[in-house]
């Protein structure tokens, strides 16, 4: 067995992020009577200027949880309390759990057979609302919060966390991103399945041991 143990993204590996985040800023826009055409684009320029200063280390996941929308609403000219409209996202997008094509059929297939631990840099109310409601924390080994362990990828503390003491090599990683997984598992040793169904390039200096388009290709790969 060359892998003891899968560590897997959420977002945009096993869930259709962007269509649950839209359906969760517009139902949001909507009671805070600033729905229009524009709207979710406008949120979510600040929104991943936030995300990308996360991954950078130079913002905590509680800070980002509140920062991206006070910043939204001071374009609004708003005085909403930002923490309780943030806490309201957290409840509309906890709703969201819309599975890619063949994730949840590859997640399972590896579950039964190996170790697997979930790593993810949601925000911890919503991830742990999203996986109660697919269901799919049951399959699995573990769940890594960024926001509860206090390191997000691609620190390599927190692929540390999800080792638990097991040794780099004997641990796959699962997932799109680029900055967050692929980054931090070249940083942790790590070998990487990068799941690149758009066929985009790696930035140089970062590498992937293998690369699949179709995530059911990641079932032979894991249980190699």
């Amino acid at each position: 067995m060359r892998y003891k143990r899968i560590l897997m993204d959420i977002d945009d590996t096993i869930f259709d992020f962007q269509p649950g985040n839209r359906n969760a800023v517009n139902q949001l826009m909507a009671e805070l009577g600033l729905a229009s055409p524009t709207i979710y684009d406008e949120y979510e320029a600040i929104n991943s200027t936030c995300w990308r200063a996360l991954e950078r280390g130079e913002m905590t996941q509680e800070i980002l949880h509140v920062e991206r929308f006070r910043r939204f609403l001071v374009t609004k000219n708003r005085d909403d309390d930002p923490a309780r409209v943030a806490d309201r996202f957290a409840e509309l997008l906890g709703q969201q759990a819309i599975p890619l094509p063949n994730a949840l059929e590859t997640l399972r297939a590896i579950a039964a057979e190996r170790e697997v631990i979930l790593l993810t840099n949601g925000i911890t109310v919503i991830q742990k609302r999203r996986l109660a409601c697919s269901g799919i924390g049951a399959w699995v080994h573990g769940v890594v919060i960024s926001q509860e362990v206090g390191a997000s990828k691609p620190d390599p503390r927190i692929f540390e966390i999800a080792l638990d003491g097991l040794a780099p090599e004997e641990a796959l990683m699962i997932g799109d991103g680029v900055q967050s997984d692929v980054l931090g598992a070249n940083r942790a040793g790590v070998d990487m399945c990068w799941f690149n169904p758009k066929g985009r390039a790696l930035p140089e200096g970062m590498h992937a041991e293998y690369e699949v388009r179709d995530i059911r290709d990641c079932v032979a790969i894991a249980l190699s």
